[in-house]
């Protein structure tokens, strides 16, 4: 699985050094330093000192722009190791970090709620997909940009996916795509529906879902799109169409996309082979066509 790349996103939100407190921007411009001290449905408290003096004040929600936190160094080595290093370890730190904002979930910056996709991501790669999954389900009603809402979909997909929960995976992969989302950062939603389409036997339909992030996505190269040129491939074999699967494995390579190293439908690529092996004649491999395949496939699809 392909990971986002997490420190690109986050690192623009460091450049900023905040203070050794945590900080609240108010939507009169405002901003005040202390310490968080607790929420409540009415007000968030912050613990501020002058002095020997403590005193703590209480804001309406409503009133607040969002929180940062005072632990903006863990964060910056969350950002660092991740997803580099022990993904356990990483857990572990991540886990520390979003247990803080936690009751502050709907009042956080983007570079904060972005942790909380990390945590999932990392949940997942660490063999713990039914937490992930879990977590997601409680999570994502409360954050508030699209950005992070995306990438929580998407891993939702891949838990259901990886604890068996077909079903379940179907339908967040419907309702990414009801919900006129595009298939430019992630083939999944239509790889799963695909899929599906081809336990039922509906062949044809599972082609045609594969065959939209395809086409509409070159030359991009979005996450999953791997999986979808394999279903394809499988898909428009079984139909006996062993030409258009020949073309959508020579598109494939082309686009320098490697098969699925998890694939269950590796055989299909000998059977093909051995069908009609691939001359370096063939017009689908002409020097600088890489796009001929995909116009092809166009002419077929049509527009989206």
């Amino acid at each position: 699985m392909k990971t986002f790349t997490w420190a690109s996103i986050l690192l623009t939100f460091l450049s900023t050094a905040f203070p050794e407190t945590d900080s609240i921007e108010l939507a009169n411009g405002k901003t005040v330093h202390g310490v968080l001290s607790g929420r409540q449905s009415t007000y968030v408290a912050l613990t501020i000192s002058e002095g020997q003096s403590k005193a703590e004040i209480r804001l309406n929600p409503d009133e607040i722009v969002c929180i940062h936190f005072s632990d903006s160094d863990q964060k910056y080595e969350a950002i660092k190791q991740y997803p580099a290093s022990d993904p356990y370890q990483t857990t572990i730190l991540l886990e520390s970090l979003v247990r803080k904002r936690l009751p502050y979930l709907e009042l956080l910056s983007h570079s904060d709620e972005t942790l909380f996709a990390m945590l999932l991501e990392s949940y997942i790669q660490s063999g713990r997909a039914s937490d992930a999954l879990d977590r997601a389900k409680l999570w994502r009603t409360k954050l508030r940009e699209n950005e992070v809402i995306d990438q929580l979909d998407e891993l939702q997909i891949v838990a259901a996916k990886n604890v068996g929960e077909l079903d379940e995976a179907v339908f967040y992969s419907k309702r990414w795509i009801d919900s006129g989302k595009s298939a430019s950062q992630t083939a999944l939603p239509w790889c799963v529906l695909a899929e599906k389409s081809l336990r039922e036997g509906q062949t044809e339909d599972a082609l045609w879902l594969a065959l939209n992030p395809i086409v509409f996505t070159n030359p991009n190269t979005p996450r999953f799109i791997e999986s979808a040129y394999e279903i394809a491939v499988f898909s428009a074999y079984q139909l006996n169409n062993y030409k258009y699967a020949l073309q959508l494995y020579t598109d494939m390579k082309l686009r320098k996309l490697n098969w699925p190293i998890d694939s269950d439908k590796a055989d299909i690529l000998t059977k093909l082979e051995n069908h009609d092996t691939i001359q370096s004649s063939n017009p689908w491999f002409e020097e600088n066509s890489s796009s001929n395949a995909s116009n092809e496939l166009l002419k077929v699809v049509g527009a989206p």
